[in-house]
């Protein structure tokens, strides 16, 4: 079923959107505390295997790719709890266009209809490889 978002539909998104950010606010913050406390922990040790430490920076890494997702996360959210407050949720921000009752229902945070999604993710996809 397609259609409109009613006034329910959109207190649930915002319901989901408002839990979400709770979530990730705190995984960032036990993330930030965590990697913080790992490096220092490492560091006094006086053990400089080259392996160990090629390691420690990937986990370094990783731990700030995964903060940086979450914070993109978080922009994403508060950019539609935003749209929600201003009264433009549920429109696509690319064409204007209404964004599906389905997709903000499972994606509440998504800013563009599906076929604005699909043209950016293509635009944004690396070539194909060529086969010999």
């Amino acid at each position: 079923m397609t259609g409109k978002l009613t006034a329910t539909d959109i207190q649930k998104c915002e319901a989901l959107l408002r839990q979400r950010r709770t979530a990730l606010r705190t995984a960032v913050l036990e993330r930030t505390r965590s990697g913080a406390g790992a490096e220092s922990n490492t560091a006094g040790t006086g053990v400089h295997d080259l392996k160990d430490e090629a390691f420690a920076h990937l986990l370094a890494n990783l731990a700030n790719t995964e903060l940086a997702h979450a914070r993109e996360a978080l922009a994403a959210i508060q950019g539609a709890l935003q749209r929600i407050a201003d009264g433009r949720y549920g429109d696509c921000g690319d064409c204007d266009n209404p964004i599906g009752r389905e997709r903000l229902l499972v994606q509440p945070g998504a800013e563009r209809c599906l076929a604005c999604q699909e043209r950016v993710e293509r635009a944004q996809a690396p070539p194909p490889e060529f086969s010999a």
